[in-house]
């Protein structure tokens, strides 16, 4: 589980769980509903397009907390939004979120 410091940095975890944000991209892909709902325009789809190309091993998602596109392996992301969701947990039960 990740400690105060880190949870309420998430441009920190990134670093921390091998996670590479789209700073560029993700004015550009803009909300994520877009992809969802099929409104997004062919710029954002050619750009999506070319981030699948470049990342191609990697996973593309979209972090809430940051308001950034990000891409990483997909089980590194998967451990990061876990141990927020762990840390969320943990306060909400009382307990020292940092141990």
């Amino acid at each position: 589980m990740m400690g105060q410091e880190l949870f309420e940095h998430p441009l920190r975890q990134y670093a921390e769980y091998g996670v590479t944000e789209l700073r560029e991209e993700s004015p550009r892909l803009g909300d994520p509903a877009s992809f969802e709902d099929d409104t997004a325009t062919e710029e954002q789809l050619d750009l999506m397009e070319e981030v699948f190309a470049r990342h191609a091993e990697d996973a593309v998602t979209f972090d809430e907390e940051s308001g950034l596109w990000i891409v990483g392996p997909e089980e590194d992301i998967e451990r990061m939004f876990a141990d927020r969701e762990a840390f969320l947990d943990a306060l909400e039960a009382g307990e020292d979120p940092g141990v």
